[in-house]
């Protein structure tokens, strides 16, 4: 070999050396990054000097994870001063690139589909308006799904702001307002108004039965007697509360959905009131779609009356993963599009309630001047860490390479 290949050999060897032990380093990194986000842990200490007797987890994980392997410990030891992996903003880098990973994971799995908004408002510890969203979907398999999606910084909570915000947060993932099917505030005030976008929460399978237990009650103690009667008292007040919530059309939606009840043999079903359901959407049912439906609606209740696939199912949620098991959601496209509608409808807004739960656990009073950009990827990974688990450092390390030119690249 002549001199000037053997030079450039070893230096291609260095080179490849160099790159190994990047990634080495850099997979150390994030996989003490994803056990502070799992654990909601903070990253920095007060003193990060060499000589601090306690550097932060961060730094701290970092050196405990090197004391243990050899490999680790030898990629940091060969690192360039100017390739530590350990400056905040590197920190920062990654958990952005972790939690967008997550996200789009989630919106994949939304895809094409349409879906609600849970939104909700509330000051965190440095008393900043966060607006939180959480998505409500049907996916692929037919289950339903709701999973935390952002958490936006809003200067004031009228309704035109939180809309924009919405909006804006929505455009960031190609998504938009217009597949929008259901909405849930807690406290917001309803962003929009047009008729197939009438939006109730469904309390699935609400049965109240006064009269008879009533005289039951006559003849047993006292006590029990007074026990029932505190019960009646909640029950008529929940009802009058129902009854000031719901108007008659979204009572008459709530009745209407009741009809594609799965239980006994489909005893609900009423395909005059499903019909009358999907007028409700007049963007997904037009005139011709709507006499498409009724033979569809036929042909489906004789075809699961005879399947004994559907002969033991509880609640709507099993029936539409049973159609596209069974594949029927093919066969009646239509009415697994109203199942899917109905399902969509947020039942409750806790997803999003639960969001600052984590919000006060993520910034707290010893993390009050956290950037809301950061806070919002903390949030990401924190909540939706099942989804988080499922992605490889591969993936993250792809996306964090992506996002500006880098000192080493692979």
């Amino acid at each position: 070999m002549r001199p000037k290949q053997h030079i450039t050999a070893a230096i291609e060897k260095q080179s490849e050396q160099a790159k190994n032990n990047y990634q080495i380093h850099l997979t150390a990194t994030i996989d003490c990054i994803r056990f502070l986000l799992r654990q909601g842990l903070t990253f920095c200490g007060n003193d990060e000097t060499d000589d601090s007797v306690n550097q932060g987890n961060f730094l701290e994980l970092l050196n405990f994870l090197a004391q243990h392997n050899e490999e680790i410990d030898r990629a940091f030891k060969n690192a360039r001063e100017n390739l530590k992996l350990i400056a905040p903003s590197i920190q920062k880098d990654i958990v952005r690139a972790a939690a967008r990973k997550t996200t789009k994971v989630i919106v994949d799995d939304l895809g094409d589909e349409l879906f609600a908004v849970l939104v909700d408002e509330a000051c965190d510890i440095s008393i900043k308006e966060q607006m939180s969203v959480c998505l409500r979907y049907v996916n692929k398999e037919g289950q339903v799904r709701e999973h935390f999606f952002g958490l936006v910084h809003v200067s004031n909570t009228n309704a035109l702001s939180l809309k924009l915000a919405l909006e804006s947060l929505l455009e960031t993932y190609n998504l938009s307002l217009s597949r929008v099917r259901g909405q849930g505030y807690d406290g917001a005030i309803s962003l929009f108004c047009d008729k197939h976008d009438i939006i109730v929460p469904i309390m699935d399978d609400i049965f109240v039965s006064q009269g008879r237990s009533r005289r039951k009650a006559q003849k047993i103690s006292n006590l029990h007697h007074f026990q029932v009667e505190i019960f009646y008292q909640v029950v008529d007040r929940q009802l009058q509360e129902l009854n000031n919530r719901f108007t008659e059309v979204n009572t008459e939606l709530l009745l209407c959905i009741a009809c594609l009840n799965p239980r006994h043999s489909f005893f609900a079903f009423d395909k005059e009131k499903l019909i009358q359901l999907a007028q409700f959407y007049p963007l997904e049912f037009s005139s011709t779609q709507l006499l498409a439906l009724d033979s569809q609606l036929e042909n489906f209740i004789l075809d699961v009356h005879s399947d004994d696939h559907f002969s033991d199912l509880n609640g709507i949620g099993a029936l539409s993963q049973k159609l596209v098991e069974t594949r029927k959601n093919i066969v009646y496209p239509l009415v697994f599009l109203l199942l899917k509608l109905a399902l969509v409808l947020p039942v409750a807004t806790a997803s999003v309630e639960r969001t600052f739960s984590a919000m006060n656990v993520i910034k707290s009073r010893l993390r009050n001047r956290m950037g809301d950009e950061f806070l919002n990827d903390c949030l990401v990974t924190y909540i939706e860490r099942e989804t988080f688990d499922c992605i490889d450092n591969e993936k993250i390390i792809q996306s964090f390479q992506n996002m500006k030119l880098r000192r080493m690249e692979f």
